[in-house]
C-alpha cells in the first residue's frame, strides 16, 4: 500500500479538504492518481458542527471512501497538531481492500447491536485483516459496550482503535461520521483486508499507596470504597491540590489489579469529581469488587514505555508501511514537553507514514488476542502491511 499523511490549519472544512487533496495531487512520491481510501481527524473547537458535514466529506472524499472523526490533536508522521484537520489517503497495490460498518444509537437495541457488532468482527477475524474502531464517548457508554462485545467475540481478537477527541462540554461533543450520516452514539469500524498488523500497548506507570476496595460503582463511576463513601477518601487526597483544573489528576491515574488479561494494566483516568465529592467519575467502567491503588509515571519512563513497543511492532513486521498510534489525552497531558516526541519517534522506528490522534479511550485485545479491552493512559501503537 501507498500511505500519506497531511494536514491543514485552514478554518473552512471544504478548503482545509481542498488543501490536503492538493498536496496529495502534487506530491511526487505518491505515484497514483487517486485513492481508494481517507481517514479524516478534525478539530471540533475549530470547524462548526453541523448538518453539512457529512456532505461536504461526501462531496470531496467520494461515498464511502472516508472514516472522520474529530480529535483535539492529531499525529502527522512525525509532527503533534493542534486544531486543524489531519487526512490519512490510501492506496492499495495488492490484494488490499476495506469495508466499513456503521453503528449508530447505542442506546436502543443495545443487544442488537452487540450481536450484529460481534458477527462483523468475528467474520473478519478468520482472514488476515484488522478492524480499526473510531468510536464517540457516547455518554460514557462505549466503554461498558467494548467490555459487553468482549464476551461475544471469537479468537483471535483483531480490534484496535480510540476514541473522539473534544473539549467542548467536558469532552462531549466527539463525533464520528461516515457516508451514512453523523454517529454521536456509536462507532465506526473500518476493516483494512489482505493485510498483516503487530501492536502493542505503552503505559510506563508505577503503583504507589495502599490497596483500595470498590465496594459500590455504577457504570464509569465510584461511590464507596472500603465500604466508606469516596467522599472519605477524596477530602484527604484532594487537600493543597488544585482541582479546579481536573488535569492534576491526570498524572496519578488508579490501576485496576484484579484485571489479569490485558497486556498491561487496565487504567483508569479521573473524568470528573462533583463539588460535594459524593462520587468520582472515570473516563472508562468500573466495577465494584475490583480493587485499585493509585499511580504515577514519570514523563522518561512513559516516553521510553512507547518507544520500547514501537521497536517491537517493528521488528515483528520487519517493514511496516503505515503507523497507528492511539494515545490517551491523559498520558499526552502527562507526558508534558516529550509529548511532541512520541509521534517523531513512532515514525522514525517505522520509518513510515504515521496517523492517530489523542483519544478519550482505547481499545485493544489481550497480549494473546483473546480478549477486548479498553484501557485509558495509553498509547496503542500498530504497524500495518500490505498482503
Amino acid at each position: 500500500m501507498i500511505a500519506r499523511v497531511y494536514y491543514s490549519r485552514v478554518p473552512v472544512l471544504k478548503f482545509a479538504l481542498e488543501d490536503v487533496i492538493r498536496q496529495l495531487k502534487y506530491d511526487i512520491f505518491y505515484k497514483s492518481e487517486d485513492f481508494d481510501l481517507a481517514i479524516i481527524a478534525f478539530s471540533p473547537e475549530i470547524y462548526p458542527i453541523n448538518e453539512s458535514i457529512v456532505e461536504t466529506f461526501n462531496e470531496y472524499l467520494g461515498e464511502n471512501k472516508w472514516v472522520a472523526f474529530h480529535s483535539v490533536t492529531s499525529f502527522v508522521n512525525d509532527k503533534t497538531v493542534e486544531e486543524g484537520l489531519v487526512a490519512l489517503f490510501l492506496k492499495f497495490q495488492k490484494n488490499g481492500n476495506f469495508s466499513i460498518l456503521t453503528v449508530r444509537d447505542l442506546d436502543k437495541n443495545y443487544e442488537k447491536r452487540l450481536k450484529e457488532t460481534a458477527e462483523y468482527i468475528n467474520f473478519y477475524s478468520k482472514i488476515k485483516a484488522i478492524n480499526l474502531m473510531f468510536a464517540s464517548y457516547s455518554g460514557g457508554k462505549i466503554g461498558i459496550f467494548i467490555e459487553d462485545l468482549n464476551t461475544l467475540l471469537k479468537e483471535p481478537v483483531n480490534i484496535l482503535g480510540g476514541v473522539a477527541s473534544g473539549l467542548i462540554n467536558n469532552g462531549v461533543v466527539a463525533n464520528v461520521y461516515t457516508s451514512e450520516g453523523e454517529i454521536r452514539n456509536g462507532f465506526a469500524i473500518l476493516t483494512l483486508k489482505n493485510v498483516d498488523f503487530c501492536f502493542g500497548l505503552a503505559q510506563g506507570l508505577r503503583t504507589v499507596g495502599p490497596i483500595y476496595k470498590i465496594t459500590k460503582a455504577v457504570n464509569n463511576r465510584i461511590y464507596e470504597v472500603n465500604g466508606e463513601p469516596v467522599k472519605n477518601i477524596m477530602e484527604k487526597l484532594i487537600e493543597g491540590l488544585p482541582i479546579e483544573d481536573i488535569r492534576i489528576f491526570w498524572y496519578s491515574p488508579i490501576v485496576i489489579l484484579d484485571e489479569k488479561e490485558g497486556i498491561v494494566s487496565i487504567v483508569r483516568v479521573i473524568k470528573d469529581i462533583p463539588d460535594d465529592l459524593g462520587h468520582v467519575e472515570f473516563w472508562g467502567p468500573i466495577k465494584a469488587d475490583w480493587s485499585f491503588r493509585f499511580s504515577f509515571g514519570l514523563k522518561e519512563e512513559m516516553f521510553y514505555a512507547g518507544t520500547k513497543e514501537a521497536l517491537r511492532v517493528q521488528k515483528s513486521l520487519q517493514k511496516v508501511e503505515l503507523g497507528f498510534n492511539f494515545s490517551c489525552m491523559g498520558r499526552q497531558y502527562a507526558l508534558e514537553d516529550l509529548h511532541i516526541e512520541e509521534a517523531r519517534h513512532y515514525a522514525s522506528i517505522f520509518n513510515a507514514p504515521l496517523f492517530g490522534f489523542f483519544t478519550l479511550g482505547e481499545i485493544a485485545p489481550d497480549k494473546y488476542r483473546k480478549h477486548l479491552k479498553f484501557y485509558n493512559q495509553t498509547s496503542v501503537v500498530v504497524g500495518v502491511k500490505e498482503l
